[in-house]
């Protein structure tokens, strides 16, 4: 069975970019790809970034018990399938999940060995400059949101296994940092 890291953290504090990172310098790795309501956006693909389906579709899958934990965050559904996250741990070394902190705490029920690595943006300040560079299409007060909603995640980043600030113009520190977190993890278990 693979290692899971859960990558964990604010939005646009650069989850996905570093798990994109991570992939490509860990050999023999995978991805755990989550299933949403959201809409696609013009760069994703499908059963590439998420798997996106309708909320009638996610809901029916609820009800057959097909995802190891759901959420709502910002209106839509997201969620982990348990078919998915046990085929890519019996496929892979490591394998990477990019979760939110309600999925982080169910996960470490279900898979107690896991380690988390919460991404901390370098200031609130960069992570709202950031927000309205990647969502140009969301409105002043969704923002808000969001940013409210990365204060409540950075008071309790301190809970995860790791947490690894991501500075712009500093990213390759970041990567390093991850992968250090990563061969620790993995060498613990050999």
């Amino acid at each position: 069975m693979g290692q899971l890291v859960l990558i964990i953290g604010p939005t646009a504090s650069g989850k996905s970019m570093l798990e994109a990172e991570l992939l490509k310098r860990l050999p023999n790795s995978g991805r755990v790809i989550s299933t949403t309501t959201r809409a696609k956006r013009p760069s994703e693909r499908d059963g590439v970034e998420y798997f996106f389906v309708s909320r009638a579709d996610f809901e029916e899958g609820l009800r057959n018990g097909e995802f190891i934990e759901h959420a709502e965050v910002h209106g839509n559904l997201y969620g982990a399938s348990r078919i998915i996250l046990e085929s890519t741990l019996e496929q892979h070394a490591v394998v990477l999940a990019v979760i939110d902190i309600q999925g982080a705490r169910v996960f470490k029920r279900i898979v107690p060995t896991m380690k988390s690595l919460f991404i901390r943006p370098g200031s609130m300040a960069e992570l709202e400059r950031r927000l309205r560079a990647e969502r140009k299409e969301a409105s002043d007060e969704e923002i808000r949101t969001r940013l409210a909603t990365a204060e409540i995640e950075l008071a309790i980043a301190d809970t995860f296994d790791r947490v690894i600030e991501n500075v712009d113009g500093r990213f390759e520190s970041t990567v390093q940092q991850a992968l250090a977190f990563i061969q620790e993890f993995q060498q613990s278990r050999a």
